[in-house]
């Protein structure tokens, strides 16, 4: 990818974290990049575009830290703190998820879009899924069975939180609220 192309990928994303798909303009990219408005339609002809860019990007890095956690050592409940730094990380850095801020919009997305965003969620979950089967293998998580449906609780669980305690406490809150998640989740005869 080239420079210029990185970099209005960038200040999009960030300004996504920070006013949602909606509110970003063309205009603000020009502005935190120093390109004109034309060089950002050249790469990206419509927002949607670049929403969709963005968010294939975020499935491709966030999708390959997520699986460096979950294919990495520890057992499920060290597993998942680890997977609640990263966003722990995000809010320490002020920026959301992106997959939640875009999520947020979703009625005003193309269709393509939405179909990103979904399939996003859904690798998404797959691979938290794996931690849940793990710790249902080892004996260190008392969940039921149907450990997908855990991994989407978790990760939606993680979303909200993440949201709540920008609004509400900071990082702090966030810790404190994924903690009694996992613990309540945490099997004590391990």
């Amino acid at each position: 990818m080239n420079d210029t192309k990185t970099k209005i990928l960038d200040a999009a994303e960030e300004l996504v974290q920070q006013v949602g798909p909606n509110a970003m303009s063309y205009q603000q990219i020009s502005a935190a990049v120093g390109v004109r408005k034309a060089s950002i339609h050249h790469h990206f002809p419509k927002k949607e575009n670049l929403v969709e860019v963005l968010l294939s990007r975020c499935h491709v890095v966030y999708g390959d830290r997520y699986k460096a956690i979950v294919d990495g050592t520890g057992t499920a409940p060290d597993k998942l703190r680890k997977l609640a730094d990263v966003f722990a990380e995000g809010l320490r850095n002020e920026q959301l998820c992106l997959v939640g801020t875009i999520s947020a919009d979703l009625n005003t997305l193309q269709q393509s879009s939405r179909m990103i965003l979904k399939t996003t969620i859904q690798e998404t979950v797959g691979i938290f899924a794996v931690v849940f089967n793990q710790g249902l293998q080892e004996g260190s998580l008392a969940v039921a069975k149907c450990t997908e449906e855990n991994a989407y609780a978790f990760f939606s669980f993680l979303l909200g939180a993440q949201i709540s305690a920008r609004a509400c406490g900071g990082v702090q809150s966030f810790r404190s609220a994924t903690e009694v998640i996992i613990s309540s989740w945490e099997n004590s005869r391990c």
